[in-house]
């Protein structure tokens, strides 16, 4: 028996889901994820051209140099596709099988779920950048989360960006992934949503260390010379 995979459907209805992944052969789950990999793309590349992520290379313009502008911008448009692949990448097959791993749930399940998560990040950027658009300003921080709030009183960065990564968003991935794993796992309810929470604070704690890395300045110096720090 075959049924037809659409996320909007069984995005609110897990446990018609969950069944006929047990009893039923899935049909156009491949074509999804090529559709949301190429919302990824393109979600990035749009936020990339608006400007975000690219503050690093103002000097750059300041110095005069079109060709060297044009090419740190076409370099930085490229990185950010790239990013956006490993990004969707490795939230719809890492986390599945870490999860894999940690559950004892088959792999390929956990894939179907986390086509759902990886959806839900994305429309959540989707949104942050639709308000900054609006707006015509951009921040370091989404009004999702509770960077904003650790911006007014922090001064570490990692601690920004950690409450940054902490939002609305996390808090259902939490619950779907709970309501999705807790059909297989329903006698392990508190260890379950603690797991999840772990995890999902792991995630945000390696994402704020990345995101100390000073990419910026090194893209700078690499495309302008040096010249932004004579």
């Amino acid at each position: 028996m075959f049924f037809d995979f659409k996320f909007w459907r069984y995005l609110t209805d897990q446990g018609t889901l969950v069944e006929r992944l047990d009893n039923s052969t899935m049909r156009g789950f491949r074509l999804r994820v090529v559709g949301l990999f190429i919302s990824a793309l393109i979600l990035y590349a749009l936020m990339n051209m608006w400007g975000i992520g690219t503050r690093g290379l103002t000097p750059i313009t300041a110095n005069g140099d079109d060709e060297t502008f044009a090419l740190a911008r076409m370099m930085s448009l490229a990185g950010s596709m790239l990013w956006a692949v490993v990004y969707t990448a490795f939230h719809l097959y890492g986390i599945s099988f870490i999860l894999h791993k940690l559950t004892g749930i088959h792999y390929r399940k956990l894939v179907v779920l986390q086509l759902f998560i990886t959806g839900i990040l994305l429309l959540e950027k989707l949104l942050v950048f639709i308000v900054f658009l609006v707006n015509g300003a951009a921040a370091p921080v989404s009004f999702l989360s509770f960077g904003p709030l650790a911006a007014t009183f922090l001064t570490y960065p990692f601690l920004i960006y950690f409450l940054n990564q902490l939002s609305i968003g996390t808090a259902i991935v939490i619950a779907f992934q709970f309501r999705f794993i807790r059909y297989y796992l329903p006698e392990a309810k508190r260890s379950l949503l603690w797991l999840l929470i772990g995890l999902n604070v792991a995630m945000a704690v390696i994402t704020s260390l990345i995101g100390l890395i000073p990419a910026e300045r090194l893209f700078t110096e690499l495309f302008g010379g040096g010249a932004a720090v004579e």
